[in-house]
């Protein structure tokens, strides 16, 4: 298949093998107009990213799932356009990126730590909040500022919606059992912020990806959240970070 979606304010032609990201992409689709990018993968391409989640799932110690070419695919698109956007000032991210009205925020922190939980908080309990990507959000750097947007690559859950809102903080999630949100040291940012971010193959991609890190360090607060997992860490997050 053939069609054109729209992220971060760029099109992208896909060019596909299955039916599975046109779906996926349904709300991104635009009409078929000249490009920013074309994107296309091959079996090959396919290929590596089973061997890519096969080596993954060991390196973890889980036993390896053997994916469907179709979503292997979609993960080798967006593997694509992660890698071309650095230098148009793009990056992505991998967090939960919540918003309320015109301002959001991303709460990062490695697998299995709660992002999707603590995300869930915030929607049960934060009236007006909603999920601008729950797990892969593209991060622009645009109009001065950092914004979020919307992708279809939005992990299990899905949670994502065509938008963009501009960034107003990032969350470095920790457990514990006493909720508590403070300002991150500008010396901790950085490697934490690198763990999280994708870092692209190539070496001009990746520099300018690092120089997009260390602009996005002195335009957007960072903070640390130790919390519990229960109903009072969301709404300890949304006052501490509403007032700032």
């Amino acid at each position: 298949m053939i069609f054109t979606i729209a992220l971060a304010g760029f099109t992208f032609r896909i060019e596909s093998l299955y039916d599975e990201i046109y779906e996926q992409c349904a709300d991104y689709l635009v009409p078929d107009t000249t490009p920013d990018f074309t994107v296309s993968v091959s079996p090959a391409d396919i290929a590596a990213e089973r061997q890519k989640s096969i080596r993954q799932d060991m390196a973890e110690g889980r036993v390896p799932v053997i994916y469907p070419d179709p979503y292997l695919e979609t993960l080798a698109v967006y593997r694509r356009i992660a890698e071309s956007m650095p230098k148009h000032g793009v990056f992505l991210l991998h967090g939960s990126a919540v918003a309320l009205g015109e301002r959001a925020w991303i709460f990062t922190a490695p697998s299995g730590v709660g992002k999707t939980t603590h995300t869930r908080l915030w929607l049960e309990h934060v009236p007006g909040s909603f999920v601008v990507n729950g797990d892969k959000p593209l991060i622009r750097c645009h109009g001065g500022g950092f914004e979020v947007c919307g992708t279809p690559w939005a992990g299990k859950e899905g949670w994502n919606r065509n938008t963009s809102v501009p960034l107003r903080g990032i969350v470095f999630l920790s457990r514990g059992e006493r909720n508590k949100l403070e300002k991150c040291s500008a010396a901790a940012v950085l490697p934490l912020l690198i763990s999280q971010t994708y870092r692209p193959a190539q070496a001009d991609a990746l520099k300018k990806t690092l120089e997009l890190l260390k602009a996005l360090r002195g335009e957007v607060p960072f903070y640390t959240l130790t919390c519990n997992m229960r109903p009072d860490a969301a709404l300890t997050a949304f006052r501490g970070l509403s007032a700032e």
